[in-house]
């Protein structure tokens, strides 16, 4: 092997080594979709023994017409019950959902562990249909999603 071909090959093996050190090491910022994953499990290890109606199972395509057993975090807040369900059989079936205890409309969000939103159901005057996805459903998502986020694990414990 030529002498430059030899230095060129250390120089390249060496870079690696020497181009990060004396950059200043700055903390990676946590990420929504990580910290959703860390209140996933927390639910899922530490969550109250739930289940869902087999009706709205089956509007979320979880079941077909049985009761899906959940582990839930859930509160409440004047006539406001919000609520984070995952799926004992599948837990990247994660539930969020609203409960609005005067009307009794419920909203229900499917995601998983990566944040994204995969289906929404609408409970209106008793009677539940998936919706087509709107940007407002986008944006009650993403609200309740952070809600969770925030409430299971706080950014100063975000890894």
């Amino acid at each position: 092997m030529p002498k430059s071909a030899s230095f060129c090959l250390a120089l390249l093996l060496a870079l690696p080594l020497t181009s990060t050190a004396d950059q200043p090491h700055h903390p990676a910022r946590p990420h929504p979709q990580s910290r959703l994953t860390e209140a996933a499990a927390i639910t899922a290890e530490k969550g109250f023994d739930a289940k869902l109606p087999p009706h709205i199972s089956t509007l979320l395509r979880l079941t077909t017409e049985q009761e899906c057993p959940v582990k839930q975090s859930v509160t409440r807040s004047s006539n406001l019950v919000q609520g984070l369900d995952v799926s004992v059989a599948n837990k990247n079936d994660v539930i969020l959902f609203v409960v609005d205890e005067t009307t009794h409309d419920q909203s229900l969000y499917l995601t998983g562990p990566d944040g994204a939103l995969r289906r929404v159901v609408k409970i209106v005057k008793g009677v539940g249909s998936e919706v087509r996805i709107s940007d407002k459903d986008r944006q009650d998502f993403q609200k309740e999603k952070q809600y969770w986020i925030d409430r299971l694990v706080p950014a100063s414990k975000g890894k």
